[in-house]
C-alpha cells in the first residue's frame, strides 16, 4: 500500500505548524526530487517555507533546505517515514520555528517600499544632488557610500527610511551617469532593475534597491554595491573613471 507522505506529514506536524501560521501544501513530483509536503506562511508580505522533499536518485532519503544547509533524512516503509518526520518535527519545535521567527526581524522591503522609489526616484535624486557631489559615477558612489556607511550601526526600524532615499539616489546616479541604462520592471513582482546592454559583453541587470539594502546589512559597500555597479560599465569607462581597482 502506498504511502501517503502529505497526509503523515499533516498528521505528526500540522499542530504545531498551525500554531505558527503555517499551512501545509504540496507539489508535484520533479524529475529528480518529489517535494513530499511544503510548510508556508507569508507574515507582512514576507513568504517564509520548508519543503520536505525526497531525493529520487537516493531511495529513501529525505531532506529539508534550513540556515542554508541541506538536512538529510532517510525512511525505509511507512513507520519508519513516520519516525523520520517525528525527527524533522521536534527539530522545527527545538530550533527551527524560532529560527523562521528571527528571520522575520531581518531587514526587508515592503512592496509599497519598491513602489514608492520607482515613482519618486527622480524627484528626491534632484534634490540629494543640490548638497552632494554627484557630477559623475564615481563622485555619486563615493557619496552614497558614505551614507549607507554612517547607517551601519542604526538599528533597521531606524535607518530603514535612510536606506530607502539612498537607493532612490543610487537609482538616479545610475540612470544618469552610465551609458546607455534604462528601467525594467520585473514580472509579476514589484521590482524594478536597471539595465545595460549595449557595448558589454553581457547585460547587467541589478535592483538599485536591493544593492543598498544589502550593502547595509552586510556592512560592505564593496562587496554588495560597487563590485555590482562595475558590471555595468565598460573596461574602458573603468580605466577612464580609475575604478578598475579601486573601492569607489
Amino acid at each position: 500500500m502506498a504511502i501517503k507522505y502529505k497526509k503523515i506529514i499533516e498528521e505528526i506536524m500540522g499542530e504545531e505548524a498551525k500554531k505558527r501560521g503555517y499551512r501545509i501544501t504540496s507539489h508535484p513530483k520533479l524529475i529528480v526530487t518529489k517535494p513530499l509536503a511544503i510548510l508556508e506562511r507569508t507574515v507582512n508580505e514576507l513568504r517564509q517555507s520548508i519543503d520536505i522533499t525526497e531525493d529520487l536518485l537516493h531511495k529513501g532519503d529525505v531532506f529539508i533546505w534550513f540556515g542554508g544547509k541541506k538536512r538529510i533524512y532517510h525512511y525505509e516503509d511507512e513507520d519508519s517515514f513516520r519516525r523520520m518526520v517525528g525527527e524533522i518535527n521536534e527539530f522545527m519545535i527545538s530550533e527551527g520555528y524560532e529560527k523562521m521567527d528571527g528571520y522575520l526581524k531581518m531587514p526587508y522591503y515592503l512592496k509599497a517600499d519598491y513602489e514608492y522609489v520607482r515613482s519618486n526616484f527622480e524627484r528626491d535624486y534632484n534634490e540629494y544632488k543640490i548638497n552632494h557631489n554627484c557630477s559623475n559615477i564615481k563622485d555619486g558612489l563615493t557619496s552614497i557610500c558614505t551614507d549607507i556607511a554612517d547607517t551601519y550601526n542604526v538599528e533597521w526600524s531606524l535607518a530603514k527610511e535612510r536606506i530607502v532615499y539612498i537607493s532612490e539616489v543610487l537609482t538616479g546616479i545610475m540612470l544618469e551617469h552610465i551609458n546607455n541604462t534604462y528601467l525594467t520592471d520585473g514580472l509579476n513582482t514589484e521590482y524594478f532593475y536597471v539595465e545595460r546592454i549595449e557595448l558589454l559583453k553581457r547585460k547587467a541587470h541589478h535592483n538599485p534597491m536591493n544593492l543598498v539594502l544589502n550593502s547595509y546589512k552586510n556592512k560592505d559597500t564593496e562587496k554588495w554595491l560597487i563590485r555590482f555597479i562595475k558590471e555595468f560599465l565598460t573596461e574602458e569607462e573603468l580605466r577612464e573613471l580609475n575604478l578598475e581597482n579601486s573601492d569607489k
